[in-house]
């Protein structure tokens, strides 16, 4: 990786002088890029976009899974769910939203199974409507 215009102590293990070549810079406490391009970081990471599939994104829910993952593909705007989710023995699963969200789940699913040994709990007051995008 090469760095030009940089100050500071950010550089590690300098290799040359001039156009900087390193194998890791950090920036502030919690951010390293390394020579390969990865970058670790600690905190938040914000960008103008983020480019790739996702597939390895956590804490985000997706609207269904396209059957083609080519951003060129027809298939990329055709999707698939599924019609039932099964809650499995020695589960348990409490659904409860506040008055500030409207007292209102959904799912996009149809059909919610509740195995045997599973508890499938929706709080008094709370509202779980099924099949959100009347697509079953």
């Amino acid at each position: 990786m090469a760095l030009t215009k940089v100050s500071g102590d950010i550089i590690q293990n300098p290799l040359n002088v001039g156009i900087v070549t390193a194998t890791s810079v950090i920036i502030g406490s919690g951010v390293t890029i390394t020579s390969s391009g990865i970058l670790a970081s600690a905190g938040v990471i914000t960008a103008t976009s983020f480019v790739g599939d996702g597939s390895n994104l956590t804490g985000v829910s997706g609207f269904a899974t396209a059957l083609s993952a080519t951003q060129t593909s027809p298939l990329n705007q055709i999707f698939k769910t599924a019609k039932t989710l099964t809650i499995g023995a020695g589960i348990s699963v409490s659904v409860e939203v506040g008055s500030d969200e409207g007292n209102l789940a959904f799912t996009r699913v149809s059909d919610v199974v509740v195995s045997s040994g599973a508890t499938f709990r929706i709080a008094s007051g709370t509202t779980l409507i099924t099949n959100v995008l009347n697509i079953f």
